[in-house]
């Protein structure tokens, strides 16, 4: 069971995961399920959710833009990450409320880090920058084989239904992305619980979802702590 990942009174869940995984549906899932308890939730992705990320989101994924130099790509993810947690993440957690994140910096890490060779040391120092060395709470990394979450990738972001810029690499690169997932949790196995996909039973792996959490906050004795609707 992780520590506290930052000095708010907040809760911040990160969900993680290589392509094709539901991550963003199951972040919906715990959303209801604590909305429904009365706590004040928010969610959003990263990059996007503030203005500014979501033209940046568009420069980084967008198929029918160029493609960008590596380094490039890392820092748009930083900056991105910057004006979302400014302008969004810091003050619900300020505030006592909960944030559901989609992705964060161990997604830099894991696909510009691991997956197109940035040093990673960069990363690390970027990322405390990024967000004064807040980290999220809990991590939940939903770990699927790379071939079968590429196969399961539909389009449905961009014009003409394209994949993005990320998920049209080849296979050898997102199975470098999850070994970098891998290695991630390995050093830092506090602020990790992984979720073993399971194909057609997405209740399963929410039950687990749930499960962590509400230990997570009954041993952190935040339930009578954290903000209310």
């Amino acid at each position: 069971m992780s520590k506290r990942g930052h000095k708010y009174p907040g809760l911040w869940i990160n969900f993680e995961a290589g392509e094709g995984a539901g991550k963003t549906t199951h972040q919906r899932f715990l959303a209801n399920y604590l909305m429904n308890r009365d706590f004040d939730v928010q969610w959003g992705r990263e990059p996007g959710t503030t203005l500014a990320g979501e033209k940046i989101r568009d420069i980084l994924l967008d198929p029918n833009l160029p493609k960008l130099n590596p380094g490039t790509e890392m820092l748009l993810y930083v900056g991105a990450g910057i004006e979302f947690f400014e302008q969004i993440l810091k003050p619900t957690l300020e505030r006592g409320g909960i944030y559901l994140t989609d992705r964060w910096r161990d997604s830099t890490k894991a696909y510009q880090g691991y997956g197109l060779g940035i040093e990673l040391n960069v990363i690390d120092t970027l990322t405390k920058f990024s967000c004064g060395g807040a980290y999220p709470d809990i991590t939940f990394l939903i770990d699927i084989d790379a071939e079968l979450g590429l196969s399961k990738i539909s389009g449905n972001e961009f014009a003409g239904s394209k994949i993005d810029k990320i998920e049209v690499r080849n296979l050898d690169y997102h199975k470098r992305v999850n070994q970098g997932y891998k290695e991630i949790v390995r050093q830092n196995p506090d602020r990790f619980k992984v979720i073993p996909y399971i194909d057609g039973n997405p209740d399963k792996m929410q039950e687990q979802i749930r499960e962590y959490t509400d230990e997570f906050i009954s041993k952190h004795g935040l339930e009578s702590k954290l903000a209310r609707i």
